[in-house]
C-alpha cells in the first residue's frame, strides 16, 4: 500500500514538476546561451589569446648553404678544390625596433577591447530581440483571447439571428449583417493566431526551444527614470565599441610612427672548408635605413592620424544620435503612458457600458442588428487599442531600460 501511495503521489506531482513557465527575465537570461552571443564570446577569447604572443621577437632562422662552389671548368661542383668553397651553417635573428614591438602589443590589447565591446553589444542586441519577441508574444496571446471571446459572442449572435429569421422576427438584411460581422471576427482571430505563431518563432530565434514554454502571466514593468537613463547614456555598448575602435586607430597610428625607427638583424654562421684549410666564422649585422620618410612613413602616419579623427568623430555622432533617441523615446513613453491611462479609465469602460446597453436593447427589440454590430465593434476596437498601447509602451520601456539603464528589470 505504501508503494502504491508513493507511486500515485509521484505521478500526480510529475506534471507540476515538469511544467515550467517562461518569464520575461528568464527569456533575457537565456540569450546568454544563444549562438549569436556565443560567436562573439569566441571572438573575444581568440583576441585575448593573441595578446601574449604579440610583441615577441620573430622566430630565428636557420641558415644552411654552400658558398663559392665552382660552377664551370674541370673542378665544377667540387667542394674540395677551391679554398673559397665552404659549407656554411648559421642562425639569423630579426630584431624589430622596440617601438614596433610595443605597438604590436598595444594593437593586440586594443583588438581584445574591441572584441569585448562587440560582445557586450551582441548581448544587448540579443536581449533586445528576446525582449521584443517576448512582449510581442505576450500581447499576441491577449489579442487571441479577446478575439476568441468576441468570436464566440458573434457566433452565438449569428445563431440567434438565424433562429429569429426563421421565426420571422427579423429581416434578411440584419441577419446577413450579423453573419458578416461573425466572419470578420473570425478573420481577425486567424490573423491574431498567425501573429502568435510568428512571435513565438522570433523568440525561438533568440532563446531556442525554451520559447515553446508557456509564458508567465505577468507582463514586465519598467522603471523609466529620465535622469538615471541620461546618466548612463555614455555607457551604451555601441559607444564603448566606438571607444575601442578609436583605440584600434590609435594603435595603428603608433605602429606607423614606429616605422620611422629602423629594424635590424644579426647573423652568426660557421663555414667548413677543405680539411687542409682553416674553417671560417662570420658575424653580420643588418640595419634598415628609413631614408625616404617624407614619401613613405610620413603619408602613412598622416593617414592613420586621419583614421583616429574619423573614429572620434563617429563616436561623437553616435553619442548625439543616442541622446536624440533617448529624448524622443522618453517623450513617447510619457505620451503612451498617458494614453494607456485614458484607455483604462475612460475609453474602455465607456465602450463596455455602451456595448452592454446595446446588447440589452437588441434583446428587447429596441435596437437593430447593424447598430449593435457597430457598438460592439467599437468596444472590440477599444480593447484591442488598449492592448496595442500597452504593447508599444512595454516595447519602448524595454528598449530604454535595456540600452540606457545599468540593469534590466
Amino acid at each position: 500500500m505504501l508503494r502504491a501511495w508513493l507511486f500515485v503521489t509521484a505521478v500526480g506531482f510529475a506534471p507540476a514538476a515538469v511544467a515550467q513557465s517562461l518569464s520575461f527575465a528568464d527569456a533575457l537570461a537565456r540569450t546568454e546561451a544563444s549562438p549569436f552571443v556565443g560567436a562573439r564570446a569566441a571572438a573575444l577569447e581568440a583576441a585575448e589569446r593573441r595578446i601574449g604572443p604579440a610583441g615577441a621577437l620573430p622566430d630565428p632562422q636557420l641558415i644552411l648553404g654552400l658558398e663559392n662552389v665552382p660552377a664551370t671548368g674541370p673542378e665544377r661542383f667540387r667542394l674540395d678544390r677551391d679554398e673559397m668553397s665552404m659549407q656554411r651553417i648559421g642562425v639569423m635573428q630579426e630584431m624589430p625596433s622596440i617601438l614596433e614591438l610595443g605597438a604590436q602589443r598595444a594593437m593586440a590589447r586594443a583588438e581584445a577591447e574591441r572584441a569585448g565591446a562587440d560582445l557586450e553589444l551582441g548581448r544587448l542586441e540579443a536581449k533586445l530581440g528576446a525582449a521584443q519577441a517576448w512582449i510581442g508574444l505576450f500581447h499576441a496571446q491577449r489579442r487571441v483571447t479577446v478575439l476568441d471571446r468576441i468570436g464566440r459572442e458573434a457566433r452565438a449572435q449569428a445563431e440567434a439571428s438565424r433562429v429569429r429569421l426563421a421565426a420571422g422576427a427579423t429581416d434578411v438584411d440584419e441577419a446577413i449583417a450579423v453573419e458578416i460581422d461573425a466572419a470578420r471576427t473570425q478573420d481577425r482571430s486567424a490573423e491574431a493566431a498567425a501573429s502568435l505563431v510568428g512571435m513565438r518563432a522570433e523568440l525561438r530565434r533568440w532563446i531556442g526551444d525554451a520559447a515553446d514554454e508557456p509564458l508567465s502571466g505577468e507582463a514586465p514593468v519598467f522603471d523609466v527614470i529620465p535622469h538615471a537613463l541620461r546618466e548612463h547614456l555614455r555607457r551604451h555598448p555601441s559607444l564603448v565599441l566606438y571607444e575601442a575602435e578609436t583605440g584600434i586607430a590609435e594603435a595603428d597610428l603608433r605602429m606607423a610612427r614606429a616605422e620611422r625607427w629602423p629594424d635590424w638583424s644579426w647573423e652568426l654562421s660557421y663555414g667548413r672548408r677543405d680539411p687542409a684549410l682553416e674553417d671560417m666564422a662570420s658575424v653580420e649585422v643588418r640595419i634598415g635605413l628609413p631614408l625616404l620618410q617624407a614619401w613613405r612613413q610620413g603619408p602613412l602616419i598622416e593617414s592613420r592620424r586621419a583614421s583616429v579623427a574619423r573614429a572620434e568623430a563617429l563616436r561623437e555622432a553616435t553619442l548625439r544620435e543616442h541622446a536624440a533617441i533617448l529624448d524622443a523615446g522618453l517623450a513617447q513613453y510619457d505620451a503612451l503612458s498617458a494614453s494607456v491611462a485614458r484607455a483604462l479609465d475612460v475609453r474602455l469602460p465607456l465602450a463596455r457600458q455602451r456595448a452592454d446597453a446595446a446588447a440589452g436593447a437588441f434583446a428587447a427589440g429596441n435596437l437593430g442588428a447593424s447598430q449593435l454590430i457597430e457598438v460592439r465593434r467599437d468596444a472590440l476596437d477599444a480593447e484591442l487599442d488598449l492592448i496595442d498601447l500597452e504593447e508599444r509602451r512595454a516595447l519602448l520601456g524595454a528598449a530604454l531600460t535595456l540600452q540606457y539603464a545599468e540593469a534590466a528589470p
